[in-house]
C-alpha cells in the first residue's frame, strides 16, 4: 500500500508462498531480471540454478555481520554461484545470519547496489558486476573487487554439467 501511495503506476505483486523447486520457475518466468535477497544458502542455490535453467539474469548477494558481497549472473555468459562454491555449504561450515547477525545498514547498502544492477541491466547502461565479486567490509569501509573465472568443473554450467534439473533444495531450506 505504501509503495502504491508513493507511485500508483507501480504494479506490486505479493507472493504469499515459499519459493520451492517445484514452483520457482513459475515465480520467475515473467521477469526480465531476478534479485536474490534471501538469507540462506539453499534458497540462493535454488535461485541460481532456476535462473540458469530459465535463462534469467540475476543479482546474487549475501550479508553477514558487517560484510556483504554481490555479483550479477548472466546465464551462459558469466560465472554462476556454483562456479565459486559448487555445493551448498553445511550450516555448521557457514552459519547463517540468524546465528551470527547482520548490520541492517549493510543489507541496505547491498540492496541498493542490487537495485542499481537491475536498472543497469534493464536499461543497458554501465558495467555490471559480472565475472567478479564486489566485497564490502564496513568495519574497514573498504570495497574490493575479486576477479572470477568460469569454472570448467562447475556442476551446473561447466563443461560436463551434472546438475540437469532442480532437485534437493527443499530438504535443506529452513
Amino acid at each position: 500500500n505504501r509503495i502504491n501511495a508513493l507511485n500508483p503506476d507501480v504494479n506490486v505483486i505479493v507472493y504469499n508462498k515459499r519459493a520451492t523447486e517445484s514452483g520457482i520457475s513459475d515465480l520467475i518466468k515473467d521477469y526480465e531480471f531476478v534479485v536474490d535477497a534471501t538469507d540462506n544458502f539453499s534458497s540462493k542455490y535454488l535461485i541460481n540454478d532456476a535462473c540458469y535453467f530459465e535463462n534469467k539474469p540475476y543479482s546474487h548477494a549475501g550479508v553477514l555481520r558487517f560484510n556483504g558481497q554481490i555479483m550479477t549472473v548472466i546465464p551462459g555468459s558469466t560465472i554462476c554461484l556454483r562456479c565459486l562454491l559448487p555445493k551448498i555449504p553445511s550450516p555448521k561450515a557457514a552459519p547463517g545470519s540468524d546465528k551470527v547477525g547482520i548490520l541492517g545498514a549493510v543489507a541496505g547498502m547491498i540492496g541498493t547496489i542490487q537495485a542499481t544492477e537491475a536498472i543497469k541491466y534493464l536499461t543497458g547502461t554501465g558495467k555490471l558486476i559480472t565475472n567478479r565479486l564486489l566485497i564490502i567490509d564496513t568495519i574497514e569501509m573498504s570495497f574490493r573487487n575479486m576477479t572470477l573465472r568460469r569454472n570448467g568443473k562447475c556442476p551446473l554450467c561447466g563443461d560436463t554439467p551434472i546438475i540437469t534439473e532442480l532437485s534437493g533444495y527443499e530438504s535443506t531450506i529452513q
